[in-house]
């Protein structure tokens, strides 16, 4: 379960990189995203969730104002706070979706 601290860790890395990525060049390429809903804590410990969804069915997104308000900005901070998370995937991060993403998190 500590693993899914480690992916919210990573997120917010991948967010500040983006940022300056963003800001450095035009924009990040398109990525997959995985939606991860009713992420759960114990403390400041992540202890679950309660679904992850691939968004897009999976697909890579057109490039848009998305970086600024999903992955960052109010909206991606109003749906953290809620305990949700919009996870960049591949090629971004090294999962393709929902399974690798679970699998990586919570597999053996």
């Amino acid at each position: 379960m500590k693993r899914i601290f480690g992916l919210l860790a990573v997120g917010a890395l991948l967010v500040g990189v983006l940022g300056a990525s963003a800001a450095a060049q035009d924009e990040p390429p398109r990525h997959r995203h995985m939606f991860v809903l009713g992420v759960e804590f114990d403390g400041e410990e992540p202890v679950g969730f309660r679904k992850c969804v691939d968004l897009a069915a999976g697909q890579a997104l057109p490039l848009s104002a998305h970086h600024l308000h999903v992955h960052t900005g109010r909206a991606g901070e109003a749906l953290f706070q809620a305990g949700h998370v919009v996870v960049p995937g591949a090629p971004l991060t090294p999962w393709n979706g929902c399974t690798e993403l679970i699998d990586f998190f919570f597999g053996d």
